[in-house]
């Protein structure tokens, strides 16, 4: 359930060098396929793993592109470390036993590691729209979407909310954010790195105070910080050494200009 450690340094805008070794993967063993999603161009399954919990995974082989999982680990984990509302993204284990079962019409599970979303423990919409903002605290939930678009250069945005009284907002689907969605390259990375991506939605009745937190806390985060969420991506997975650092590399030297922006939008 492990990849070989491989060591790197990350190269920061500013020229100074961050050390960053390249951890083992962890993450949790999944015991039953339960069930195929039905919808969505990544193929993803709904497993029960070892700690109990239900997990949506994504694989390398799925029929989108096989860097869709890499994009999700990514863009979750750095949300988690602004502190945005994502569904908590986790490292699922694939093991010999599974291997064969159809996730998505002819396409079938290998062993390996896969991206893994951990289901809500209630039913939930899928939404392309921000709406309910005066429900539960969607207010800040919804501040934090605004961040993590624009800071990790969303796209295709989605969101899921809960079905019921409260309709709590969550990010998923990040398939596709980062220049280029999972085909993007060093040079798209580079590129980009100083173009806004707004999110278009209304920023009306946005919490003032979070956006400033939002604010905040990326410009207190360090490369170092940003490195460190991302160093265990399985090494088996189609992202190189290289392309890693140009990930850490783009969202540390975007983080001032986003961090701006959100202070924009509080007032």
């Amino acid at each position: 359930m492990t990849t070989d450690t491989a060591s790197f340094r990350i190269r920061r805008p500013e020229d100074a060098d961050v050390a960053f070794n390249r951890r083992l993967p962890t993450g949790v063993r999944a015991l039953v396929a339960i069930q195929q999603a039905g919808n969505g161009g990544s193929g993803s399954f709904l497993v029960r793993a070892d700690d109990g919990q239900r997990y949506w995974c994504k694989v390398v082989n799925n029929p989108q592109h096989p860097r869709v999982p890499t994009n999700e680990e990514i863009v979750a984990r750095l949300g988690r470390l602004a502190g945005v509302e994502v569904c908590d993204p986790k490292l699922i284990w694939i093991p010999a036993d599974l291997v064969g079962w159809e996730f998505v019409s002819g396409r079938f599970l290998e062993e390996g590691w896969a991206h893994g979303s951990r289901a809500t423990p209630h039913p939930v919409v899928e939404t392309r729209t921000l709406s309910h903002r005066g429900s539960d605290d969607n207010r800040k939930r919804h501040a934090g979407f605004f961040a993590l678009f624009d800071w990790l250069a969303g796209q295709d945005p989605q969101w899921l909310y809960a079905d019921g009284a409260d309709f709590a907002y969550w990010s998923h689907d990040h398939g596709h954010y980062l220049p280029g969605g999972p085909a993007w390259t060093v040079s798209t990375i580079h590129a980009n790195r100083d173009t806004a991506y707004p999110l278009a939605a209304d920023p009306t009745s946005l919490d003032p105070a979070e956006l400033n937190r939002l604010a905040e806390t990326l410009e207190r985060l360090t490369g170092g910080e940003i490195a460190d969420a991302l160093a265990d991506i399985p090494g088996d997975w189609p992202v190189s050494d290289d392309e890693l650092e140009a990930i850490v590399a783009f969202a540390d030297h975007r983080r001032p200009a986003v961090a701006r922006r959100l202070r924009h939008l509080a007032h």
